[in-house]
Protein backbone atom coordinates (compact mmCIF):
# COMPACT_ATOMS: atom_id res chain seq x y z
CA UNK A 1 0.00 0.00 0.00
CA UNK A 2 0.92 3.61 -0.32
CA UNK A 3 1.57 5.66 2.50
CA UNK A 4 -1.88 7.37 1.68
CA UNK A 5 -3.88 4.50 2.05
CA UNK A 6 -1.64 2.25 4.83
CA UNK A 7 -3.38 1.71 8.16
CA UNK A 8 -3.75 4.19 10.86
CA UNK A 9 -1.08 2.52 12.81
CA UNK A 10 1.69 2.14 10.18
CA UNK A 11 0.95 5.95 9.64
CA UNK A 12 1.29 7.08 13.23
CA UNK A 13 4.84 4.69 13.45
CA UNK A 14 5.67 5.94 10.26
CA UNK A 15 5.54 10.06 11.15
CA UNK A 16 7.08 9.36 14.66
CA UNK A 17 10.94 8.94 12.90
CA UNK A 18 13.43 6.51 15.22
CA UNK A 19 10.72 6.60 17.80
CA UNK A 20 8.29 4.20 15.72
CA UNK A 21 10.68 1.37 16.54
CA UNK A 22 9.25 1.65 19.77
CA UNK A 23 5.32 1.73 19.32
CA UNK A 24 3.56 -1.16 18.54
CA UNK A 25 3.60 -2.99 14.73
CA UNK A 26 0.57 -3.48 13.31
CA UNK A 27 0.63 -7.55 12.83
CA UNK A 28 -1.75 -10.35 13.68
CA UNK A 29 -0.36 -10.62 17.57
CA UNK A 30 -1.46 -6.57 17.99
CA UNK A 31 -4.18 -7.28 16.16
CA UNK A 32 -5.60 -10.40 18.22
CA UNK A 33 -4.99 -8.93 21.74
CA UNK A 34 -6.40 -5.40 20.77
CA UNK A 35 -8.80 -6.17 18.37
CA UNK A 36 -8.68 -3.80 15.73
CA UNK A 37 -6.19 -1.02 13.78
CA UNK A 38 -7.95 1.85 15.36
CA UNK A 39 -7.38 0.28 18.83
CA UNK A 40 -3.89 -0.01 17.55
CA UNK A 41 -3.54 3.30 16.97
CA UNK A 42 -5.16 4.63 20.01
CA UNK A 43 -2.43 2.21 21.79
CA UNK A 44 0.47 4.17 19.48
CA UNK A 45 -0.92 7.51 20.42
CA UNK A 46 -1.53 6.47 24.02
CA UNK A 47 2.19 5.58 24.21
CA UNK A 48 3.63 9.13 22.50
CA UNK A 49 1.62 11.17 25.20
CA UNK A 50 3.03 9.52 28.22
CA UNK A 51 6.47 11.02 27.18
CA UNK A 52 8.57 8.33 28.50
CA UNK A 53 11.31 6.28 26.39
CA UNK A 54 9.22 2.55 26.63
CA UNK A 55 10.10 -0.21 24.26
CA UNK A 56 6.60 -1.47 23.83
CA UNK A 57 5.68 -5.54 23.82
CA UNK A 58 4.53 -5.45 20.07
CA UNK A 59 7.39 -3.28 18.82
CA UNK A 60 9.42 -4.26 15.90
CA UNK A 61 12.88 -3.33 17.63
CA UNK A 62 11.63 -5.50 21.09
CA UNK A 63 10.73 -8.54 18.36
CA UNK A 64 14.19 -8.43 16.68
CA UNK A 65 15.72 -7.73 20.64
CA UNK A 66 14.34 -10.86 22.00
CA UNK A 67 15.33 -13.15 18.62
CA UNK A 68 19.02 -11.84 19.16
CA UNK A 69 19.08 -12.58 22.60
CA UNK A 70 17.58 -16.06 22.26
CA UNK A 71 19.94 -16.96 19.91
CA UNK A 72 22.84 -15.62 22.32
CA UNK A 73 21.42 -17.66 25.40
CA UNK A 74 21.51 -20.78 23.01
CA UNK A 75 24.84 -20.64 22.26
CA UNK A 76 25.88 -19.70 25.77
CA UNK A 77 24.07 -23.25 27.40
CA UNK A 78 25.91 -25.04 24.70
CA UNK A 79 29.59 -22.98 24.97
CA UNK A 80 29.87 -22.92 28.51
CA UNK A 81 29.44 -26.10 29.51
CA UNK A 82 32.21 -27.11 26.64
CA UNK A 83 34.19 -24.51 28.01
CA UNK A 84 34.48 -25.62 31.24
CA UNK A 85 34.79 -29.79 30.82
CA UNK A 86 37.25 -29.54 27.49
CA UNK A 87 39.49 -26.16 26.88
CA UNK A 88 41.34 -27.04 30.26
CA UNK A 89 41.89 -23.32 30.79
CA UNK A 90 43.09 -22.56 26.88
CA UNK A 91 39.77 -21.55 25.06
CA UNK A 92 41.69 -19.17 23.63
CA UNK A 93 41.47 -15.19 22.03
CA UNK A 94 37.98 -16.14 19.79
CA UNK A 95 36.11 -17.72 22.90
CA UNK A 96 37.29 -15.06 25.19
CA UNK A 97 36.01 -12.37 23.38
CA UNK A 98 32.58 -14.11 22.80
CA UNK A 99 31.89 -14.58 26.80
CA UNK A 100 33.21 -10.84 26.98
CA UNK A 101 30.86 -10.02 24.19
CA UNK A 102 28.03 -12.09 26.06
CA UNK A 103 28.63 -10.74 29.44
CA UNK A 104 28.29 -7.01 28.10
CA UNK A 105 24.92 -8.12 26.53
CA UNK A 106 23.45 -9.44 29.40
CA UNK A 107 24.60 -6.44 31.20
CA UNK A 108 22.80 -4.66 29.23
CA UNK A 109 19.97 -6.12 29.11
CA UNK A 110 19.02 -6.30 32.69
CA UNK A 111 18.67 -2.29 32.48
CA UNK A 112 16.92 -2.26 29.24
CA UNK A 113 14.18 -4.61 31.27
CA UNK A 114 13.30 -1.50 33.41
CA UNK A 115 12.68 0.27 30.01
CA UNK A 116 10.62 -3.05 28.35
CA UNK A 117 6.64 -2.70 28.41
CA UNK A 118 5.04 -5.66 29.68
CA UNK A 119 1.45 -7.61 28.84
CA UNK A 120 0.00 -8.84 32.18
CA UNK A 121 -1.72 -12.03 32.34
CA UNK A 122 -4.87 -10.73 33.92
CA UNK A 123 -4.88 -7.84 31.34
CA UNK A 124 -4.38 -7.09 27.50
CA UNK A 125 -3.24 -3.35 28.12
CA UNK A 126 0.64 -3.61 28.12
CA UNK A 127 2.18 -1.16 31.25
CA UNK A 128 4.32 1.38 30.26
CA UNK A 129 4.71 3.23 33.21
CA UNK A 130 8.62 2.86 34.44
CA UNK A 131 7.40 2.53 37.96
CA UNK A 132 5.34 -0.40 37.69
CA UNK A 133 7.53 -1.80 35.31
CA UNK A 134 10.78 -2.14 37.52
CA UNK A 135 8.62 -3.24 40.61
CA UNK A 136 7.27 -6.27 38.30
CA UNK A 137 10.86 -6.78 36.97
CA UNK A 138 12.64 -6.64 40.51
CA UNK A 139 10.09 -8.93 42.19
CA UNK A 140 10.32 -11.52 39.40
CA UNK A 141 13.48 -11.79 37.06
CA UNK A 142 16.10 -9.27 38.38
CA UNK A 143 17.59 -11.90 40.87
CA UNK A 144 18.39 -14.34 38.52
CA UNK A 145 19.69 -12.12 35.58
CA UNK A 146 22.12 -10.17 37.81
CA UNK A 147 23.41 -13.39 38.87
CA UNK A 148 23.51 -14.70 35.14
CA UNK A 149 24.66 -11.67 34.27
CA UNK A 150 28.02 -11.69 36.47
CA UNK A 151 30.55 -10.71 34.16
CA UNK A 152 32.70 -13.74 34.65
CA UNK A 153 34.15 -13.35 31.62
CA UNK A 154 35.85 -9.94 32.11
CA UNK A 155 37.73 -12.07 35.12
CA UNK A 156 38.92 -15.16 33.14
CA UNK A 157 40.22 -12.58 30.57
CA UNK A 158 42.04 -10.22 33.22
CA UNK A 159 43.57 -13.22 34.99
CA UNK A 160 44.21 -15.07 31.94
CA UNK A 161 46.36 -11.89 30.40
CA UNK A 162 47.98 -11.20 34.06
CA UNK A 163 49.14 -14.73 33.81
CA UNK A 164 50.81 -14.43 30.22
CA UNK A 165 52.43 -11.25 31.07
CA UNK A 166 53.97 -13.06 33.87
CA UNK A 167 56.31 -15.32 32.41
CA UNK A 168 58.88 -15.17 35.33
CA UNK A 169 56.33 -16.75 37.69
CA UNK A 170 57.51 -19.20 40.02
CA UNK A 171 56.15 -23.28 39.95
CA UNK A 172 53.83 -22.57 43.24
CA UNK A 173 52.61 -19.32 41.99
CA UNK A 174 51.18 -20.60 38.25
CA UNK A 175 49.73 -23.83 40.18
CA UNK A 176 47.67 -21.40 42.11
CA UNK A 177 46.99 -19.08 39.25
CA UNK A 178 45.52 -22.11 37.38
CA UNK A 179 43.67 -23.82 40.61
CA UNK A 180 42.31 -19.70 40.63
CA UNK A 181 41.17 -19.80 36.86
CA UNK A 182 39.65 -23.99 37.47
CA UNK A 183 37.75 -22.53 40.21
CA UNK A 184 36.48 -19.81 38.72
CA UNK A 185 35.66 -21.42 35.93
CA UNK A 186 33.51 -23.69 37.80
CA UNK A 187 31.93 -20.40 39.69
CA UNK A 188 30.74 -19.83 35.97
CA UNK A 189 28.43 -21.99 35.90
CA UNK A 190 26.15 -19.59 37.38
CA UNK A 191 25.82 -18.48 33.43
CA UNK A 192 23.76 -21.56 33.06
CA UNK A 193 20.80 -19.15 35.00
CA UNK A 194 20.17 -17.33 31.89
CA UNK A 195 18.55 -20.31 30.38
CA UNK A 196 15.79 -17.99 32.03
CA UNK A 197 15.94 -15.96 29.01
CA UNK A 198 14.42 -18.88 27.17
CA UNK A 199 12.27 -19.96 29.60
CA UNK A 200 10.39 -16.47 29.49
CA UNK A 201 10.62 -16.30 25.53
CA UNK A 202 8.79 -19.49 25.18
CA UNK A 203 6.40 -18.71 28.19
CA UNK A 204 5.36 -15.66 26.34
CA UNK A 205 5.00 -17.44 22.97
CA UNK A 206 2.67 -20.11 24.74
CA UNK A 207 0.32 -16.76 25.98
CA UNK A 208 -0.52 -15.99 22.11
CA UNK A 209 -3.41 -15.96 20.56
CA UNK A 210 -2.38 -18.31 17.60
CA UNK A 211 -2.59 -21.19 17.94
CA UNK A 212 0.21 -22.37 15.16
CA UNK A 213 2.28 -20.08 16.59
CA UNK A 214 1.99 -22.05 20.27
CA UNK A 215 1.93 -25.62 18.70
CA UNK A 216 5.05 -24.42 16.32
CA UNK A 217 7.28 -23.11 19.74
CA UNK A 218 5.84 -25.75 21.88
CA UNK A 219 7.69 -28.50 19.50
CA UNK A 220 10.90 -26.08 19.27
CA UNK A 221 11.21 -25.42 23.07
CA UNK A 222 10.68 -29.23 23.81
CA UNK A 223 13.54 -30.27 21.21
CA UNK A 224 16.11 -27.52 22.87
CA UNK A 225 15.45 -28.51 26.02
CA UNK A 226 16.25 -31.98 24.98
CA UNK A 227 19.33 -31.05 23.57
CA UNK A 228 20.61 -28.83 26.07
CA UNK A 229 20.15 -31.79 28.56
CA UNK A 230 22.00 -34.26 26.89
CA UNK A 231 24.39 -31.94 25.92
CA UNK A 232 25.03 -31.15 29.52
CA UNK A 233 25.10 -34.69 30.52
CA UNK A 234 27.70 -35.31 28.30
CA UNK A 235 29.86 -32.92 29.35
CA UNK A 236 29.35 -33.67 32.88
CA UNK A 237 30.49 -37.54 31.92
CA UNK A 238 34.37 -35.68 31.25
CA UNK A 239 34.15 -33.19 33.22
CA UNK A 240 33.43 -35.30 37.10
CA UNK A 241 37.05 -37.75 36.00
CA UNK A 242 38.46 -35.11 34.95
CA UNK A 243 38.08 -33.24 38.41
CA UNK A 244 39.91 -36.03 40.20
CA UNK A 245 42.62 -36.39 37.18
CA UNK A 246 41.14 -39.56 35.37
CA UNK A 247 41.48 -42.11 38.46
CA UNK A 248 42.53 -45.74 37.62
CA UNK A 249 38.94 -46.74 37.95
CA UNK A 250 37.86 -44.89 35.66
CA UNK A 251 35.64 -45.96 32.81
CA UNK A 252 38.30 -46.08 29.61
CA UNK A 253 37.44 -43.90 26.68
CA UNK A 254 38.36 -41.17 24.46
CA UNK A 255 36.93 -37.67 25.07
CA UNK A 256 34.24 -37.76 21.99
CA UNK A 257 32.97 -41.29 24.22
CA UNK A 258 32.67 -40.53 27.46
CA UNK A 259 30.22 -37.32 25.82
CA UNK A 260 28.65 -39.33 23.32
CA UNK A 261 27.61 -41.71 26.37
CA UNK A 262 26.30 -39.30 28.39
CA UNK A 263 24.44 -37.76 26.03
CA UNK A 264 23.13 -41.45 25.14
CA UNK A 265 22.26 -41.82 28.61
CA UNK A 266 20.29 -38.31 29.27
CA UNK A 267 18.28 -39.76 25.89
CA UNK A 268 16.97 -42.78 27.10
CA UNK A 269 16.01 -41.66 30.89
CA UNK A 270 13.95 -38.81 28.65
CA UNK A 271 12.67 -41.73 26.59
CA UNK A 272 11.45 -43.45 29.41
CA UNK A 273 9.78 -40.58 30.86
CA UNK A 274 7.81 -39.85 28.02
CA UNK A 275 6.65 -42.97 27.31
CA UNK A 276 6.50 -45.32 29.96
CA UNK A 277 8.59 -48.53 31.41
CA UNK A 278 7.20 -50.74 28.38
CA UNK A 279 7.31 -48.80 25.51
CA UNK A 280 11.05 -47.70 26.58
CA UNK A 281 12.12 -51.51 25.99
CA UNK A 282 10.15 -51.43 22.78
CA UNK A 283 12.29 -48.30 21.92
CA UNK A 284 15.75 -49.71 22.73
CA UNK A 285 14.35 -53.13 21.36
CA UNK A 286 14.42 -51.71 18.23
CA UNK A 287 17.78 -49.62 18.76
CA UNK A 288 19.73 -52.65 19.27
CA UNK A 289 17.95 -54.64 16.56
CA UNK A 290 19.60 -52.76 14.42
CA UNK A 291 22.66 -52.00 15.44
CA UNK A 292 23.84 -55.28 17.36
CA UNK A 293 21.20 -58.20 14.90
CA UNK A 294 24.11 -58.78 12.56
CA UNK A 295 26.47 -59.08 15.20
CA UNK A 296 24.22 -62.02 16.28
CA UNK A 297 23.97 -63.40 12.68
CA UNK A 298 27.52 -63.92 12.05
CA UNK A 299 27.53 -66.61 15.17
CA UNK A 300 26.16 -69.96 13.71
CA UNK A 301 24.83 -70.74 16.89
CA UNK A 302 22.04 -67.58 16.31
CA UNK A 303 21.75 -68.50 12.91
CA UNK A 304 17.55 -69.24 11.49
CA UNK A 305 16.61 -68.81 15.40
CA UNK A 306 13.20 -67.61 16.09
CA UNK A 307 13.15 -63.70 15.89
CA UNK A 308 11.36 -63.49 19.90
CA UNK A 309 14.16 -65.00 21.16
CA UNK A 310 16.99 -63.08 18.76
CA UNK A 311 15.28 -59.70 20.29
CA UNK A 312 15.23 -60.70 23.84
CA UNK A 313 18.91 -62.07 23.80
CA UNK A 314 19.76 -58.56 22.23
CA UNK A 315 18.30 -56.67 25.18
CA UNK A 316 20.60 -58.49 27.50
CA UNK A 317 23.87 -56.92 25.27
CA UNK A 318 26.06 -54.94 27.02
CA UNK A 319 27.99 -52.13 25.91
CA UNK A 320 32.03 -51.88 26.96
CA UNK A 321 34.54 -49.53 25.62
CA UNK A 322 38.17 -50.26 25.76
CA UNK A 323 41.09 -48.08 24.50
CA UNK A 324 44.26 -49.19 22.23
CA UNK A 325 46.76 -51.88 24.55
CA UNK A 326 43.71 -52.52 26.71
CA UNK A 327 43.64 -56.08 28.06
CA UNK A 328 40.16 -57.54 27.82
CA UNK A 329 41.03 -60.76 29.08
CA UNK A 330 43.87 -62.76 30.21
CA UNK A 331 44.13 -66.54 29.52
CA UNK A 332 43.14 -68.65 32.26
CA UNK A 333 40.77 -65.72 33.41
CA UNK A 334 37.17 -67.30 33.87
CA UNK A 335 34.87 -67.64 30.62
CA UNK A 336 31.89 -65.97 31.60
CA UNK A 337 30.54 -63.99 28.54
CA UNK A 338 31.13 -63.67 24.82
CA UNK A 339 32.02 -60.50 22.94
CA UNK A 340 30.94 -59.15 19.77
CA UNK A 341 33.01 -56.12 17.81
CA UNK A 342 30.74 -53.30 16.82
CA UNK A 343 33.83 -51.33 16.02
CA UNK A 344 37.68 -51.70 16.37
CA UNK A 345 40.09 -54.04 15.98
CA UNK A 346 41.40 -56.75 18.95
CA UNK A 347 44.57 -59.55 19.05
CA UNK A 348 44.06 -62.96 19.86
CA UNK A 349 47.07 -64.34 21.45
CA UNK A 350 46.79 -67.89 21.64
CA UNK A 351 49.66 -70.24 22.73
CA UNK A 352 49.92 -71.98 18.48
CA UNK A 353 48.95 -68.59 16.75
CA UNK A 354 48.26 -64.63 16.96
CA UNK A 355 44.40 -63.74 15.32
CA UNK A 356 43.35 -60.24 14.58
CA UNK A 357 39.39 -59.74 14.73
CA UNK A 358 37.69 -56.67 13.63
CA UNK A 359 34.14 -54.76 13.10
CA UNK A 360 31.50 -57.67 12.94
CA UNK A 361 33.66 -60.53 14.30
CA UNK A 362 32.74 -62.25 18.06
CA UNK A 363 35.23 -63.99 20.34
CA UNK A 364 35.16 -65.37 23.73
CA UNK A 365 33.56 -68.67 22.39
CA UNK A 366 29.88 -69.67 22.07
CA UNK A 367 30.50 -72.73 24.27
CA UNK A 368 31.30 -70.22 27.05
CA UNK A 369 27.49 -69.46 27.05
CA UNK A 370 26.48 -72.71 28.13
CA UNK A 371 29.24 -73.93 30.21
CA UNK A 372 31.69 -71.45 32.07
CA UNK A 373 35.43 -72.45 31.81
CA UNK A 374 39.09 -70.79 31.31
CA UNK A 375 40.01 -69.08 28.66
CA UNK A 376 42.42 -70.03 26.12
CA UNK A 377 43.64 -67.06 24.87
CA UNK A 378 44.51 -63.56 25.80
CA UNK A 379 42.95 -60.93 23.74
CA UNK A 380 43.97 -57.64 23.38
CA UNK A 381 42.30 -54.29 22.09
CA UNK A 382 44.83 -52.72 18.72
CA UNK A 383 42.45 -49.89 18.34
CA UNK A 384 40.01 -48.28 20.41
CA UNK A 385 37.42 -50.76 20.14
CA UNK A 386 33.50 -50.26 20.96
CA UNK A 387 32.32 -53.81 21.86
CA UNK A 388 28.62 -55.70 23.26
CA UNK A 389 28.97 -58.67 25.44
CA UNK A 390 26.41 -60.94 26.39
CA UNK A 391 27.18 -62.87 29.62
CA UNK A 392 26.29 -66.49 30.61
CA UNK A 393 24.21 -65.67 33.28
CA UNK A 394 22.07 -63.52 31.03
CA UNK A 395 21.94 -65.57 28.45
CA UNK A 396 21.20 -68.61 30.48
CA UNK A 397 18.09 -65.92 31.91
CA UNK A 398 16.98 -66.16 28.33
CA UNK A 399 16.87 -70.15 27.64
CA UNK A 400 14.71 -70.47 30.45
CA UNK A 401 11.65 -68.68 28.69
CA UNK A 402 12.81 -70.65 25.11
CA UNK A 403 12.87 -74.39 26.48
CA UNK A 404 12.66 -75.79 23.13
CA UNK A 405 15.97 -73.62 22.48
CA UNK A 406 17.26 -74.47 25.13
CA UNK A 407 17.25 -78.13 24.71
CA UNK A 408 19.06 -77.57 21.41
CA UNK A 409 21.62 -75.03 22.53
CA UNK A 410 22.48 -77.59 24.25
CA UNK A 411 22.84 -79.99 22.04
CA UNK A 412 24.77 -78.12 20.06
CA UNK A 413 27.29 -76.92 23.16
CA UNK A 414 27.77 -81.07 23.27
CA UNK A 415 28.59 -82.22 19.72
CA UNK A 416 31.00 -78.73 19.44
CA UNK A 417 32.73 -79.04 22.36
CA UNK A 418 35.65 -79.88 20.80
CA UNK A 419 35.87 -78.24 17.42
CA UNK A 420 34.90 -74.48 19.32
CA UNK A 421 37.46 -72.66 20.62
CA UNK A 422 37.02 -71.98 23.92
CA UNK A 423 38.97 -68.50 24.73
Amino acid sequence: MENSQAPVGRRTASTCGWRGVFLPQLNRQSLSVYGSEIAVEKECIRQLQSGVWVIHPFSPIRSYYIMCMVAITFLNLIGIPMEIAFLDGYSGVGWEGFNVFSDTLFLMDVALNFRMGIISEDSEVAILDIKKISVIYLKSWFIPDVIAAFPIGYILLIAELQSHSDTSTSGSKASRMVRILMFVRIISLVRLLRVSRLVRFFNEVSNANLEYVQLFFRILSLFMMMFLLCHWNGCIQYFVPMLEEFPSDCWNATVGEKYSFGVFRALSHMIQISYGSTDFVCVIQEILTVMCSSLLNNVPMFQNRDVNFLNTVLLQFQHEVFQEDDVIFHQNAPGDRMFFIEHGQVLVETDSFPQELADGDYFGGQTCLMTKGKRLATVRALTTCQLFSLSSDRFQRVLQSFPDIRRDMEKYAQQDKEDVIHL
